[in-house]
């Protein structure tokens, strides 16, 4: 799981670093040549999105996202456990949907064309699908984590 992480981490900066060559391209060539640039602004904000949803698996696979632990903190046992399965069995009905939906949505708005870059919206969408991808990988892990856990007892392993 860590090398997927990595991977992600990986693609997030690369597309980080994408995104600032192109803001630095089109601040370069709108304040001092005076020729705005349509594609670099089209092409940063492509990049801004890959490397917003590449990122968001890896902080998934940390625990990085804002979570609110005011409820589970209380909990103890198997209220805790089940609490927990509970939330997860929420959360797997969620990224599934969401990335079912994304597939929909790419196969919808693959024939419309960007402005100026003239590619398909779709790939805008297909960050999306990836870093779903990597969540669920990773959802899934905790998913299993948490039931080992669970079977060998919720007082010690939660």
């Amino acid at each position: 799981m860590k090398q997927i992480a990595r991977l992600y981490d990986w693609g997030a900066l690369i597309s980080f670093c994408a995104m600032m060559g192109c803001i630095l391209i089109e601040v370069f060539s709108r304040n001092l040549l005076h020729m705005p640039t349509a594609w670099a602004e089209e092409s940063s904000r492509l990049f801004f999105i890959w490397s917003v949803f590449l990122g968001s698996a890896p902080a998934w696979y940390r625990g990085s996202h804002i979570i609110i632990q005011a409820l589970v903190s209380r909990l103890a046992g198997r209220v805790k456990f089940s609490f927990r399965i509970g939330v997860d069995i929420l959360n797997t009905i969620f990224l599934v949907s969401v990335w079912i939906g994304t597939i929909v949505i790419m196969t919808i708005s693959s024939d419309h064309k960007t402005t100026s870059l003239q590619i398909s919206i779709g790939y805008y969408y297909l960050a999306l699908l990836l870093g779903l991808t990597g969540i669920i990988i990773f959802h899934f892990n905790d998913v299993i984590r948490t039931v080992r856990k669970g079977v060998e007892g919720p007082e010690k392993g939660i």
